[in-house]
């Protein structure tokens, strides 16, 4: 008898449990059917921010939440489609205005060199007559002013400024690979490379004030001004928008390559062949 009684009050919870199971939350599914428009009208990472938080509105909705999570591999495709599209639009537009402005410039590479420079055809002596800022754009897009100085002073930072008293300075200028000082034809030279770590928006003050007169001033042990000429001014400005250009069209580039990356995984995962995304990956959650 007592059997019988367990028996049934087994039963019974069983069926309590089952049918707290099978019962429905109309928010969660209305929830649900907003994300699927959200995805329908293009509108992705909202969807994506709305897919993960329905675990926590709605923690007991599980064919809810399985129906996002799989719905969630459908929208991060479809973005990722999109960027590939975005950036293969863009890129087609970049390209022909960095082959463009090139032209402006020769590319040096000497053979021991794991990259080549683009160097403004206007400045481009390799022996410098006098005091200036010369310019170049490396292969991977970064930028670089130098200042040459002809008498072995020695400085380690660069001031441009105009007659009002707006200025841009570099960070200080140290170490092997920045700071060249050699002798030629019985002449002190010194060379001092600002590159992107240390322009410190010189390149951009220079290119804004492109048509207002400019003082270059040499800081260091010891102090030398001088006005920058218009070529000089040029090379700089044109210098300066390659480089943008190239750097923009590499980070197209790099976005369209995560983005075929991240497609590659959701198919191999889809196939369930077990693939490791990288974190650099990763959409952002």
């Amino acid at each position: 008898m007592k059997k019988s009684i367990y028996a049934f009050i087994l039963s019974a919870m069983i069926l309590t449990v089952v049918s707290c199971g099978d019962k429905k939350d109309p928010q969660a599914i209305q929830y649900l059917d907003n994300i699927r428009a959200l995805y329908e009208q293009g509108e992705y990472n909202t969807a994506l921010q709305q897919i993960d938080s329905i675990q926590v509105l709605f923690p007991k909705a599980f064919q809810e939440i399985k129906d996002a999570l799989a719905l969630k591999q459908e929208v991060r495709r479809a973005s990722d489609e999109r960027q590939i599209t975005s950036c293969d639009s863009l890129i087609v537009i970049y390209q022909p205005k960095i082959d463009s402005i090139k032209k402006l410039f020769i590319y040096r590479k000497e053979k021991d060199d794991d990259y080549g420079v683009y160097i403004p055809k206007t400045v481009s002596s390799n022996t410098p007559t006098s005091m200036m800022l010369r310019s170049g754009v490396n292969d991977n897009g970064s930028m670089y002013i130098e200042s040459v100085y002809i008498g072995g002073q020695l400085h380690n930072t660069i001031r441009v400024s105009t007659k009002d008293g707006n200025f841009a300075e570099s960070l200080s200028i140290e170490g092997d690979g920045f700071v060249f000082r050699f002798s030629h034809m019985g002449k002190q030279y010194e060379i001092i490379q600002a590159t992107s770590i240390h322009d410190n928006g010189l390149a951009n003050f220079i290119s804004t004030n492109i048509d207002a007169p400019l003082t270059v001033t040499l800081k260091g042990k010891n102090t030398t001004t001088f006005s920058l000429p218009n070529i000089q001014k040029k090379a700089i400005k044109d210098s300066y928008q390659l480089s943008r250009l190239m750097l923009q069209r590499d980070s197209l580039a790099t976005a369209k390559d995560k983005a075929q990356m991240r497609i590659k995984y959701l198919d191999a995962k889809r196939d369930s062949i077990p693939v490791v995304l990288p974190n650099s990956l990763k959409q952002e959650e």
